[in-house]
């Protein structure tokens, strides 16, 4: 059931991270540099999930530092005067991220029992 919560909580995340992605190439292009640090933003997601639903606190915790600061990096670099629609998808992606990682948290925290 655990698994199950944290499966579905990081759906709409995907969703969003998804269109974002293809924006990319569709609407805004963006540079190789951006795309590297696009890539090393994704690779540490999936780390997250993959440690989220293995419930591996160290490697979650570890690939969470990776994202701040290779996500930072994206946002204070390339993330400066955006148009509306991706302004728009970065917010829905951030907020469905942030939402994965507070079910994840509460799941495996002792504030619910979940067998």
């Amino acid at each position: 059931m655990r698994e199950t919560l944290v499966i579905v909580s990081f759906l709409p995340f995907l969703y969003y991270a998804t269109l974002d992605g293809a924006f990319h190439f569709r609407g805004r292009r963006v540079s190789l540099a951006e795309h590297v640090i696009h890539l090393v933003i994704g690779l540490a997601v999936g780390l997250i999930f993959t440690a989220a639903v293995m419930a591996n606190s160290t490697v979650m915790l570890a690939s969470l530092a990776i994202f701040l600061i290779s996500g930072s990096l994206d946002e204070f670099v390339w993330h400066r005067d955006l148009p509306a629609h991706e302004s728009n998808l970065h917010a829905k992606e951030h907020l469905a991220l942030l939402i994965f990682l507070g079910v994840t948290l509460l799941v495996d925290s002792s504030l619910i029992s979940i067998a």
